[in-house]
């Protein structure tokens, strides 16, 4: 599923703790349907 707008996505790191927020939806068929990466290199998670 593409990003969402409102969408909150963490880093899962404790020492790290970055997030993030989407702020415009990714267009439909153009991407943007893989969880981003955080600038230390994990995977961030969605916040629920």
């Amino acid at each position: 599923m593409a990003l969402q707008k409102g969408e909150r996505y963490r880093c899962p790191e404790s020492d790290c703790g970055c997030e993030i927020e989407v702020t415009k939806s990714a267009a439909p068929g153009k991407g943007g349907d893989q969880a981003p990466r955080c600038c230390c290199g994990k995977e961030m998670k969605k916040v629920s």
